[in-house]
């Protein structure tokens, strides 16, 4: 069963779209939702693997070049090379655009697929949760689980005491 997205989920996600670097305080602030609420729901959507990541724009406008200066962007090689095609002005305007047609994608009730941490397999219907210090992992059957607990009970453990030790401080 997809994880359906609701308006708590839309407003962080459009949130983040403004400024990736924004606290979970700051999105809270935005958008009205708890801080715990926003760091939980950003935190799942992350487990999912809805969200990969969060890149940084870079304003090239702003780069002194002196011969020197070598600008690296790996994985990214796509944006590099419209960047080499098109001025800096038009280059931030493809990326205006980028960023609005996500803004469109991103709606409520967006469904997101979810497989099986443990065999890679679709996840039909509720999802067994495993949860471990601040991490979730989803399973499409108890055995999955079961077996995830027993295969990884050491990296488990030791993550568990990590994050009880930097509770505790």
């Amino acid at each position: 069963m997809p994880l359906s997205l609701d308006e708590n989920d839309i407003a962080i996600l459009k949130s983040l779209l403004e400024d990736g670097r924004k606290s979970f305080r700051q999105i809270s602030r935005d958008t009205g939702i708890t801080t715990p609420t926003v760091k939980a729901r950003y935190e799942r959507l992350v487990n999912v693997g809805f969200i990969k990541g969060v890149l940084p724009v870079f304003d090239f406008e702003k780069v002194e070049s002196k011969g020197k200066n070598l600008i690296q962007l790996q994985g990214l090689k796509e944006n590099v090379k419209r960047r080499k095609n098109v001025g800096t002005n038009a280059y931030n305007s493809i990326f205006q655009n980028e960023i609005a047609d996500i803004e469109k994608k991103i709606t409520s009730g967006l469904a997101i697929n979810i497989l099986c941490d443990f065999c890679d397999g679709p996840v039909y219907g509720k999802p067994r949760i495993l949860k471990f210090a601040d991490i979730e992992r989803f399973f499409c059957c108890t055995s999955c689980k079961s077996g995830y607990s027993e295969k990884y009970r050491g990296r488990i453990e030791s993550i568990k005491r990590k994050y009880d030790g930097k509770s505790e401080t």
